[in-house]
């Protein structure tokens, strides 16, 4: 979930807590990267290009930690699960599903809320996409569908959201980019259960050797329910990451310090986002 839909329910939970969902998240980020059969063998500049690209077809998993300082009395963290698993509709159209499974800690934002730890809700995106790519241009196109899976009120709306979503890619030898955009709407539901998101995710690389690249990847988003002048979040930055080979396996490590450089009162300036993904063939 974003900070820009939290709600304002009263809880108090330990941060100490986090230490479970954080040992969790790493333990089946291990079990996952051992458990699946060997890649393909491929280069790993040749694996670096291909993972760029959304809607390649490559199976993998995801494991990302994102935190805010200064966010309310604390530090937002959200460590999640992100399976990115294709499926062939025809023989032209696949369909690319991208799953996130989201355990999240929120701080006391006020001194009328409290803090909060849970599972939080589950985002769903398909793509259809065409199988073979002509040009340099690919893209996709499908739903967009929010679970209501939050285990605390704080964490997100009790309605299914959904709404359209399109992705486009360009192609390249050292820089590659493209974007997804898309908004959803809660099904029903009032006050803080009522929702109204859009969500501009840009992702540029520059590739080095040996799968070394540069890259800037965010997010802007703005909850439309909001007060006029607490809508936007606009983060701004980037970082490094690599493509690199483990046995027969295939992972890419990423890190990223962003900027926010418009955002809603209670949210901290600075984000800091780790992420490893294991890739399955």
């Amino acid at each position: 979930m974003n900070l820009l839909i939290i709600t304002t329910e009263k809880r108090k939970v330990e941060l100490s807590k986090m230490k479970i969902p954080l040992a969790i998240f790493l333990l089946l980020i291990s079990f996952l990267s051992f458990s699946q059969e060997d890649t393909k063998d491929s280069s790993v500049e040749e694996m670096n290009k291909k993972r760029q690209n959304p809607v390649e077809g490559l199976r993998s998993i995801y494991g990302q930690a994102v935190l805010i300082p200064d966010t309310g009395d604390g530090t937002f963290q959200s460590y999640s699960i992100q399976p990115v698993w294709p499926f062939r509709i025809s023989e032209d159209i696949r369909l690319m599903t991208y799953t996130i499974i989201p355990i999240q800690h929120i701080p006391k934002l006020s001194e009328s809320t409290g803090e909060a730890t849970g599972l939080g809700n589950i985002l769903f995106n398909g793509y259809f996409s065409p199988v073979k790519k002509r040009g340099n241009v690919v893209w996709g196109v499908g739903p967009a569908i929010q679970l209501p899976t939050r285990t605390e009120s704080i964490l997100g709306s009790n309605r299914v959201s959904m709404g359209p979503s399109a992705l486009i890619y360009l192609t390249g030898e050292k820089i590659s980019g493209g974007g997804v955009i898309q908004n959803y709407w809660s099904l029903g539901g009032s006050g803080a259960n009522k929702v109204n998101l859009f969500n501009l995710q840009y992702f540029v690389y520059y590739n080095f050797n040996q799968g070394w690249f540069a890259l800037s990847n965010a997010s802007i988003v703005s909850n439309w329910l909001a007060e006029r002048n607490q809508q936007w979040q606009v983060p701004l930055g980037g970082g490094a990451g690599k493509t690199f080979k483990m046995g027969k396996k295939f992972y890419c490590g990423t890190g990223q310090i962003l900027y926010n450089t418009v955002k809603p009162d209670y949210l901290g300036n600075w984000e800091f986002i780790l992420q490893l993904q294991v890739i399955f063939d």
